[in-house]
């Protein structure tokens, strides 16, 4: 295991003991849904100034593993990976606590348009994607509001891509600072950090102009068969993918605390975020009354949106 030259980020060489034996896994696992179910709504879009309307990309995820427990069969090879809780420690602390809790895999197809740099949905204190719109964490962080009830996390990603395209970009000096890279043929590395806190994205993946279904649905799904990959949507194929022409992306991700005195105080629940608080905190550095329906309010969502705008990150062009 090397460090990169950034003190953000760790990059982890080899990442897995036996690579042939996770892509296996991650082919026989499935279906995979599509990523856009996972922040489609108007509040989301409008919370983090995405255009409206849902478009799906060719773009696929599944859960192997979440809060700690593995819902596909092997899974747990991939949430125990001893060289990532280490990195994750390099970037943390030596003395800090790590504890494993998620995993997910993103499968992509080709596509002439980036993932666009962003954050992941952060975790607080009472708070997660489970219990609270995500474009509601992703204002508590962007605010700094909530710092302090902020539970840390370290994300792992690693790749099974040989190009062309698909490149990793991420910003570990912050988003003024200038852009890292990892680019295909990716081989057996993994780069750690907080990607909460990290910008990080994707450039076009495959040959420009491969096909590339532009009318999915989020009733689309993507499996591996037949040795490649096979879109459906309504019950009828869409498209099949070479395996050589499918980006694979694992993110593993594991929440750290301090010491076993933060980790016990957090794990009791009595520090733990309500809801009407954090609207109320809100309200209050906004300088603007509370909704009668806080999550739902458009008014209030735009301001909100609008006194704590994220940065503008863009992955390079010719990318």
């Amino acid at each position: 295991m090397t460090t990169s030259d950034r003190a953000a980020a760790v990059r982890v060489a080899p990442a897995w003991d036996d690579p042939d034996a996770v892509l296996q896994l991650i082919r026989g696992a499935g279906p995979y849904l599509p990523l856009a179910r996972y922040a489609a709504s108007d509040a989301e879009k409008r919370a983090t100034g995405s255009a409206s309307g849902t478009f799906v990309p060719p773009w696929f995820r599944i859960d192997v593993a979440t809060g700690g427990r593995v819902h596909v069969d092997g899974g747990e090879v991939l949430l125990h990976n001893p060289r990532f809780i280490d990195a994750a420690a390099q970037v943390f602390g030596r003395g800090a606590v790590i504890e494993p809790t998620t995993v997910y895999v993103n499968v992509m197809g080709p596509c002439d348009y980036p993932f666009v740099a962003h954050t992941d949905v952060p975790v607080f204190r009472g708070r997660s994607r489970a219990d609270t719109p995500v474009w509601l964490l992703h204002l508590m962080h962007t605010s700094g509001l909530f710092a302090d009830e902020r539970i840390a996390m370290a994300t792992a990603v690693s790749w099974f891509f040989d190009g062309p395209g698909g490149d990793f970009y991420y910003w570990p000096d912050g988003p003024e600072g200038e852009a890292a890279v990892e680019r295909a043929p990716f081989g057996n590395v993994a780069i750690v950090a907080d990607n909460e806190r990290t910008f990080h994205g994707v450039a076009p993946v495959g040959e420009q102009g491969a096909p590339s279904p532009m009318d999915l649905t989020l009733d689309a799904a993507i499996v591996h068969r037949h040795g490649g990959w096979a879109v459906t949507d309504g019950g009828r194929e869409v498209i099949a993918y070479a395996d050589a022409t499918v980006r694979i992306t694992t993110s593993w991700k594991c929440e750290v605390f301090a010491d076993d005195a933060e980790r016990d105080r957090v794990r009791s629940g009595g520090t733990d975020l309500g809801l009407d608080e954090v609207i109320d905190r809100f309200a209050a550095d906004v300088g603007i009354a509370r909704p009668a329906d806080p999550l739902a309010d458009p008014t209030w969502i735009d301001a909100l949106s609008a006194a704590y705008r994220k940065p503008v990150v863009r992955i390079p062009r010719g990318s």
